[in-house]
């Protein structure tokens, strides 16, 4: 193949997590196929080092000074940001230069397919125009500017934050519709880049390490030592630094008061240092190789609370044999064992605990670094992970339209400005029904509206009921609480005979629940902390009795994806006339804030207070009908 890679921010020196990925991938890709890697470059990148580390490629590579958030730059590009639907954090990224070269190849047919590296690499490439496009997304772009978002503690700034990440999840969600394939490093973020555009070709590619470069060494010296090692100009990784600096280093050396803490990686800030100083931790700043401080630290921390994709510096430790204690963030996306391959721990007490204990336990520390080297050298080395970027690369060209892919693009993106500007709400909303279920599942959408308003309402599941699970998107907001007010309800009324259960259509198994909906539901007595999503599957749905979907486009998907268990999907009902039940919808509140979570809940603390009385049998207890006739 003939593939045009188009990369943003440069390549060397692979000092990033993403930059590495890249750089192997291209390098492994070369050795088989003809690749052109377009690129940019700014003052600390060197181009001409980076193309004789790939000697089997054309680089092409573009001065580009990435607008720092401090500069006039970055300035105007939040200004014109403002004026267009496009979020900051793409605009900031257009290169002229680089995007005019992309054309002339593309426009040319000097490739076979273009691979567009990073979210950031689309404001430069075509999609849908001459030749197939693969988005290569190392991250849910959305997914790390909502966490930051989520742990701002300024309120002008998260309001801010709050417009930018769903700008940013609106434009990933239509690069995705438009790329002719999206490749995800893992199932969690397919997962949620699907759920974003329905109906786009989202694949997985695992992330690799280089099992020869990092290689196991024993911890030099006797004196227990913590290491972090990461670019410290990302955001996320300065936010996990100073969060175990202020909440975990105390509890580590109020145990262990002589415990070391290292931070390797660049450009860390002077508020970093200033803090790492007080604490008495080092700060190194820039290094020309990590190893040396990887075989230094006897447990190495990834404290990280903010975070997309996955994260190489985990593996990277594996495969040096190092003993890895993380956060849930920290390890999400790679198929790692908690308790087998690293210690998994999110409270910053038990982070801290679990730290002290590998210092105290150097058998511990080497079984779970042997076991973490075996699991990379057998799996993930960059040959075997190429190729499995080469086989979607062969798919994305595969399953590409033929010719008349240009003309399509202009007719369609008119159409799309056309739709907007002049459709009535109502036909927007078939269009929005259409794009997110696709053709037959629309289609079952509309059928089931129809029917509805031709009757009074719906009846009533027949038979008893065993076994009831809820049903929304993720799994982390709606269907969550109301398992958890279907549970409380039972358990007031003496009926233990119900299993109670919730998942998720795209749901990333093991994520907890939104933190904005943990804090709602602990206003309703309600403790979600310990929940964890899990996705829909057959068996789940063949052993349910009745399944409860949150909305009609759930109902629908639902109905589509399971047909012969229609007869047990049905929506929470408020009560009607004649025996009839009327159809509630509890709308996803996942876009707004705390105040609409809450809102939502009240509302299906009723629809569900009604159901615990169906299925209990029994009239509703007396603190439950005050509430309701207050309403």
């Amino acid at each position: 193949m003939r593939i045009v890679w188009v990369k943003v921010g440069g390549l060397w020196p692979p000092e990033t997590g993403g930059r590495l990925r890249s750089l192997h991938l291209v390098s492994e890709l070369s050795r088989r196929h003809a690749v052109t890697l377009l690129t940019t470059h700014g003052g600390a990148d060197d181009p001409a080092e980076l193309a004789r580390r790939l000697p089997r490629c054309e680089v092409v590579s573009v001065p580009l000074d990435i607008p720092k958030r401090t500069s006039a730059a970055f300035a105007r590009a939040l200004l014109r940001s403002w004026l267009t639907p496009l979020p900051v954090d793409l605009l900031k990224f257009r290169a002229p230069a680089l995007e005019a070269e992309v054309r002339r190849r593309l426009d040319a047919r000097a490739a076979d397919l273009c691979v567009a590296d990073f979210l950031s690499a689309t404001v430069n490439v075509p999609l849908r125009g001459a030749l197939p496009v693969l988005f290569f997304a190392h991250n849910v772009e959305h997914l790390i500017w909502k966490r930051v978002c989520a742990v701002e503690r300024r309120p002008w700034r998260r309001a801010a934050l709050a417009v930018e990440w769903r700008k940013l999840r609106r434009a990933e969600a239509a690069v995705c519709s438009r790329a002719d394939l999206t490749v995800a490093v893992s199932e969690g973020d397919a997962a949620l880049l699907r759920a974003g555009a329905p109906g786009a070709a989202v694949r997985t590619v695992p992330t690799g390490v280089d099992t020869s470069y990092f290689t196991p060494v024993q911890s030099g010296g006797s004196r227990p030592s913590l290491v972090f090692t990461g670019s410290m100009d990302w955001y996320p990784n300065e936010d996990a630094v100073r969060y175990f600096l202020e909440s975990i280093l105390p509890g580590v050396r109020g145990e262990v008061p002589d415990a070391s803490f290292s931070v390797v990686g660049r450009r860390p800030g002077a508020g970093l240092i200033a803090a790492a100083a007080a604490s008495g931790a080092r700060v190194t700043g820039t290094v020309a190789d990590v190893r040396p401080y990887l075989a230094e630290g006897m447990v190495y921390v990834v404290p990280l609370r903010i975070g997309g994709g996955t994260r190489l510096k985990i593996f990277e430790a594996l495969a040096a044999g190092k003993a890895v204690v993380s956060t849930t963030v920290g390890a999400e996306g790679l198929p790692l064992v908690p308790g087998l391959h690293f210690l998994q721990a999110d409270d910053p007490g038990e982070f801290a605990s679990a730290v002290v204990s590998l210092l105290r336990d150097p058998g511990r520390r080497r079984a779970l670094g042997e076991a973490g080297r075996r699991l990379v050298e057998e799996r993930f080395g960059w040959a075997e992970v190429a190729r499995e970027f080469e086989t979607r690369c062969r798919e994305a060209v595969r399953e590409a339209g033929a010719a008349p892919r240009a003309a399509r693009s202009r007719a369609g993106a008119f159409a799309r400005r056309a739709a907007r500007r002049w459709l009535p709400e109502g036909l927007r909303r078939i269009v929005r029904v259409q794009r997110s279920l696709g053709a037959r599942r629309a289609l079952l959408y509309w059928r089931l509206r129809t029917r509805r308003a031709r009757r009074s309402g719906d009846a009533g599941p027949a038979g008893a009921v065993g076994s009831i699970v809820y049903v929304c998107r993720g799994n982390i907001i709606r269907s969550p609480m109301a398992e958890a007010l279907l549970s409380q309800g039972l358990a007031r009324r003496g009926a233990h005979g119900v299993a109670v259960s919730s998942a998720g259509l795209y749901a990333r198994r093991g994520q907890r629940a939104d933190a904005r909906a943990r804090r709602a539901a602990r206003l309703l007595g309600i403790d979600l902390e310990g929940h964890r999503a899990r996705p829909v599957t057959r068996t789940l749905v063949e052993r349910a009795d009745l399944i409860v979907p949150m909305d009609s486009l759930i109902e629908a998907d639902l109905r589509g994806r399971y047909p012969r268990a229609a007869h047990k999907i049905a929506l929470l009902h408020a009560g009607g006339e004649n025996g009839r039940r009327r159809p509630v919808e509890i709308p996803d509140p996942y876009d707004g804030d705390e105040a609409d979570i809450r809102r939502c809940y009240e509302r299906l603390r009723s629809c569900v207070g009604r159901q615990a009385e169906e299925l209990s049998g029994r009239r509703p207890v007396e603190g439950e009908v005050k509430t309701r006739d207050a309403r």
